[in-house]
């Protein structure tokens, strides 16, 4: 059964949307009115944005979501990238797992991870 959808609550919708259009690749909106802004990449994830009091600031840090890339070069290749952008790492992981953890603009903890 896969995962269809993410939905979270931030301080700016289209400040949220441009950061996952930029770095996640969710950059078709499949709907937008004043309460919900749902996004969706290539490959048919989705995540719905609602505008209010994001919740990240209260959660554990355990508490993510995460993107799977096919090879731990491409783990590598995401982290430079988030990094020339100027996003904040929260964690990075090489043994084992491969995984690099940001934070988005309200601080929810986004990942980016390989088996290796």
């Amino acid at each position: 059964m896969p995962l269809n959808h993410v939905a979270l609550t931030v301080s700016d919708r289209e400040r949220s949307a441009a950061f996952y259009a930029t770095h996640f690749g969710l950059d078709t909106r499949v709907h937008d009115d004043e309460h919900l802004l749902i996004l969706s990449s290539d490959d048919g994830s989705l995540l719905a944005l609602s505008e209010g009091t994001p919740a990240a600031a209260n959660l554990p840090r355990t508490n993510h979501f995460g993107f799977q890339q096919a090879s731990t070069g491409e783990v590598h290749d995401a982290r430079e990238r988030l990094r020339a952008a100027g996003v904040p790492e929260t964690e990075w992981q090489e043994e084992g797992i491969v995984r690099v953890q940001v934070a988005d603009p309200d601080g929810y903890r986004v990942e980016v991870f390989a088996y290796p």
